[in-house]
């Protein structure tokens, strides 16, 4: 009896001897216990190097399983996971090869995918997997760019001599130069930049309000100015034909015109010969001081009393506008007289292919018609205007109605920002309201300038943004361009 009780103990120790092992084995080697569920997903390598039955399988750097098995299936490996049943993996999930280390362990690691994908269950198979980057062809690629790297810098040095670096060296520092230049005048002008940045904001922010209706306006131009610019092309190809037979027909006229103009150059040289000799006439009264005094003094009454004109500068402004809203062109002449700095008069010409509206009531059979013609397409300014600095009003006739106007000028009136209102009467041509504009124009290469801005802002109907430009020339302009005009010989 005593004897059984021994072997009942001995036999007792050895199967909880054999419990614990097997727990330890299965916790120290992540190995799921018999009893435990969980559910099997299967996925497919080119290449596992380095990877083992019973390897880690992560999910975000937390274990969520094991690789229970790995199969060579057509060349490939195949890998059988035993996965925790509480983890969710979904049909968009990948599959990558990961290293502890540069030289550790490899496991599995899992995207789990997004829940809006359906979820997968026993049996079935992870479509996406990444391989892992093999490390001795990284460390061949390594070696190789250091050997490249190597025969460079060797290269390098057997290019660029004492001199070179020398010259290098002066390079290095002039660059050193430069920066603390342009610190030292980002310092001094930091206000003035950040006003500059400042208003680029603001102007950023108004182009991206105002910009899909401007882009619209500029593809509708655009469209235009292509359907009709073909006609243009053949305009001008048709006038070029015309002009050049006319010089082919009139050839010989010219000819006898030149003729002409030679010999009558020749009779006044000899006039001039003669008169110079103090024959004749003319010839006595220049050899005359009497008649050179009497000059003079006429000259001195003349101008005294013609300061006023020596004082008085003309401006002659020629451009033309197209209109987006009206899908319209316009053109505008003006004549500027400024007699003083302070005040100047504006006379100008204006097309307007809408014109306007003239309205006639009648009675017939005791109804009220009312009619409406287009009564001028050629319209007339005269306006007054008085500077105050840099702000100029204006009053007047404007596109044959009553009008008022007002000019801002900047950058040394290269600039200006205008508007004006006019047709008080709502007059023009499916016109309510009277007419307003505000825009902008700018001067550049002296005589051309660009203009821009919104035309009929109250009229919805008619609203639009208008683009154009033109040339303008001041009389001292004219004169200079005059008398630049290259002398024709005639020998």
């Amino acid at each position: 009896m005593k004897k059984s009780s021994t072997e009942l103990k001995v036999g007792l120790f050895a199967i909880i001897v054999i419990i614990f092992l097997t727990y330890m084995t299965f916790k120290v080697g992540g190995l799921p216990p018999i009893w435990e569920k969980g559910y099997r997903l299967y996925v497919v390598f080119d290449d596992i190097s380095g990877l083992d039955e019973q390897s880690r399988v992560k999910i975000a750097g937390v274990e969520a399983g094991i690789v229970e098995k790995i199969e060579l299936i057509n060349g490939r490996a195949k890998l059988t996971l035993i996965m925790e049943p509480d983890i969710k993996i979904y049909k968009d999930a990948k599959a990558y090869m990961r290293m502890a280390g540069l030289l550790g362990d490899r496991y599995l690691s899992l995207e789990a995918g997004t829940p809006d994908e359906p979820v997968l269950g026993n049996g079935d198979t992870i479509a996406d997997s990444v391989p892992a980057i093999d490390v001795g062809m990284l460390a061949n690629q390594l070696t190789s760019a250091a050997v490249y790297l190597k025969e460079l810098t060797g290269n390098l040095n057997s290019i660029l001599g004492e001199t070179q670096k020398e010259e290098i060296k002066d390079s290095i520092h002039n660059l050193k130069v430069i920066t603390a230049n342009i610190k030292e005048i980002s310092i001094d002008n930091k206000e003035p930049l950040t006003r500059t940045i400042a208003q680029l904001e603001d102007f950023t922010k108004s182009l991206s309000e105002q910009g899909p209706g401007f882009m619209s306006d500029m593809r509708k131009l655009a469209k235009n100015l292509g359907d009709k610019g073909p006609e243009l092309v053949d305009n001008l190809d048709k006038a070029a034909r015309e002009f050049k037979d006319v010089i082919a027909e009139n050839r010989k006229t010219f000819k006898d015109s030149m003729d002409n103009i030679k010999d009558v150059s020749k009779s006044a040289t000899n006039i001039a010969r003669k008169m110079e000799e103090g024959e004749g006439t003319l010839g006595k009264l220049m050899k005359d001081d009497t008649l050179y005094n009497s000059l003079t003094s006429v000259s001195k009454q003349a101008e005294k009393s013609f300061d006023f004109v020596g004082r008085l500068r003309t401006y002659l402004d020629f451009h033309t506008e197209y209109n987006t809203g009206e899908s319209e062109w316009k053109g505008y002449f003006d004549l500027t007289l400024r007699p003083q700095e302070d005040k100047y008069y504006i006379l100008g010409i204006v097309t307007d292919p809408r014109g306007s509206v003239k309205t006639t009531e009648t009675t017939i059979n005791g109804l009220e018609v009312t009619e409406e013609e287009v009564e001028s397409k050629v319209e007339f300014t005269a306006q007054f205007a008085k500077k105050f600095k840099d702000l100029a009003l204006r009053i007047g006739l404007m596109e044959n109605t009553f009008g008022v106007g007002a000019d801002y000028f900047f950058d040394s009136e290269k600039g200006k920002i205008k508007f004006d209102m006019w047709d008080l009467s709502a007059r023009e041509a499916e016109s309510k309201r009277a007419h307003a504009r505000i825009g902008v124009d700018y001067r550049f290469f002296k005589f051309f300038f660009v203009s821009s801005g919104v035309d009929n802002l109250i009229n919805s109907n008619r609203r639009g943004i208008y683009v154009g430009g033109g040339i303008k020339f001041e009389d001292e302009d004219l004169k200079y361009l005059l008398g630049s005009t290259p002398n024709i010989s005639m020998k």
